[in-house]
């Protein structure tokens, strides 16, 4: 037996019961804190991933933006491809009189076409598969005014944008060879405007302008500016599945779901304003309708979510953040989402739609012939917004409709009142208005007239409108295609049936 002074020092260290008694408490709150590392980590959100970023341009291109763009117009689709030099692209479009071509299949700008010759667009299943689950949506739907899924009729409604179907619907409802060369030189020009991550930007950022266009808008919300772009497509029946614009919608709907901020209350794609809520939910709400890809259907289903959710409880509306007291322009948007939603099949409360029709009540001017801004206080454009709205929303008092549609018409379109314009284009062409075929004309031939027509703004607009000026050339551009697309969208929530039925 070893006397304690002959015992080395570091085993009566160990052998201490001190000691021992620490490496027990470390080894408990190690394992403690791996326990607690491990839960943590089942409920940590996964970060969003940042937006597909595909090459746009070449390095020529890259340096001259306008370098390779010649915009060729529908009735020349067959001498561009025989080889025949192509038209000037300066030169004056084609007359109001000229007969339409019997099928749209026009040749996109030699710049993007060459951009999508290889593309094959992937399925959104598979390049949206690593995106984070955002929870609700239509997988917890309850009872409202949706519609069962009906993928026939569905496909039905959006037939009038594709294909040979466009240029009957065209010159059945009051196109013209001139207003489709138009909508083709502005779907161009937004095409070339697409930034590198798949968004379009308002100031016109990161894509290839780089200062080549005048006029650049000033609202800092992405998602509005990608949802207003891609509208457009849509409703000339591009989407990302088909059409010569496929693969700038695929990158736009993929951009448009990355920014989605998954929130209790619903899938957030505000950034900083309902707007950019409403209009971007409408347009993926439009894809899916268009395609019937059940991945969008989660998207669309947390973007209402959320739009309900944001509502304001006691008055009915929507404004610029969740629970303002609303205003008409905020609310057009967010019932146009919840009407297309509700037509592809997505799941709209009852509730929200009955306190929206509060809010309309609220704001009428003569009995629902007029509408204000956020009181009765009526005005041409919110008026024009509100009508629309009643429409979307099954109001039986046609002869209001009528009678303030006819008001608003009677002194004719404004030139630089496109908010205006958008609104009641597609409310008298809706109710057949007997003021629609003069009223269309003259403002189908100002839009065609107003578009520039050189340099590297050719195929945009702008216009003088207060109501429109934040966002820019962008959304004039985007206002004014979709105008001229009103003969053919045929989009649910424009089609006869659909304002005649309620959610």
């Amino acid at each position: 037996m070893q006397d304690a002074g002959t015992i080395p020092w570091i085993e009566r260290l160990v052998g201490s019961p001190a000691v021992r008694s620490t490496y027990a408490s470390l080894i408990a709150h190690v394992a403690l804190l791996a326990l607690l590392a491990l839960l943590a980590a089942d409920r940590t959100t996964p970060p969003r991933p940042p937006p597909v970023v595909i090459a746009m341009v070449d390095a020529a291109q890259d340096e001259d933006p306008g370098a390779g763009v010649e915009l060729t117009a529908p009735a020349d689709a067959e001498a561009a491809s025989s080889g025949d030099p192509a038209p000037d692209a300066t030169a004056p479009p084609p007359t109001a009189d000229e007969p339409l071509p019997a099928a749209l299949h026009p040749e996109m700008p030699e710049t993007i076409a060459s951009q999508t010759a290889d593309f094959a667009p992937p399925a959104l299943a598979d390049i949206a598969a690593d995106l984070p689950a955002t929870g609700g949506g239509v997988a917890t739907r309850t009872a409202s005014h949706a519609p069962a899924r009906q993928a026939d009729a569905r496909a039905d409604a959006y037939a009038g944008r594709r294909g040979g179907a466009r240029a009957p619907g065209a010159r059945a409802r009051g196109g013209s060879a001139a207003s489709e060369a138009a909508v083709e030189r502005g779907l161009a020009w937004l095409a070339r405007h697409q930034a590198a991550d798949g968004s379009w930007r308002f100031d016109l950022s990161g894509c290839r302008c780089d200062g080549g266009c005048r006029d650049a808008g000033t609202v800092a919300s992405t998602t509005a500016a990608t949802g207003i772009a891609l509208l457009p497509f849509l409703g000339a029946g591009h989407t990302h599945v088909e059409g010569e614009y496929r693969e700038a919608v695929t990158r736009g709907i993929y951009y448009l779901m990355s920014r989605m901020r998954p929130t209790p209350r619903g899938g957030d794609l505000c950034e900083g304003t309902m707007y950019g809520q409403g209009v971007a939910t409408l347009a993926l709400a439009e894809a899916l309708g268009m395609t019937r890809d059940d991945m969008l259907e989660r998207y669309v289903g947390d973007g209402v979510r959320f739009i309900e959710t944001a509502q304001d409880m006691h008055g009915g509306g929507w404004r610029y953040l969740p629970g303002q007291p609303g205003d008409i322009t905020v609310t057009g948007w967010q019932l146009a989402a919840l009407k297309s939603a509700a037509l592809a099949g997505v799941a709209v409360p009852t509730p929200t739609i009955d306190a929206a029709c509060r809010f309309l009540d609220r704001v009428q001017v003569r009995y629902g012939e007029a509408y204000g801004y956020q009181s009765a206080q009526a005005k041409p454009a919110t008026s024009a917004v509100g009508l629309l709205c009643r429409l979307y929303t099954g109001w039986e008092n046609e002869a209001a409709i009528d009678s303030g549609l006819g008001t608003l018409a009677r002194p004719g379109p404004a030139p630089a009142a496109i908010y205006q314009n958008f609104y009641l284009s597609q409310a008298l062409l809706q109710r057949s208005h007997p003021v629609w075929p003069k009223w269309n004309q003259r403002n189908r031939d100002q839009l065609v007239a107003a578009q520039a027509g050189f340099g590297h703004e050719l195929g945009s607009w702008v216009f003088a409108d207060p109501d429109t000026a934040p966002g820019g050339r962008l959304a004039h551009t985007a206002l004014a295609v979709l105008t001229l697309e009103v003969y053919y969208r045929l989009l649910p929530i424009y089609t006869k049936d659909a304002v005649e039925t309620e959610f």
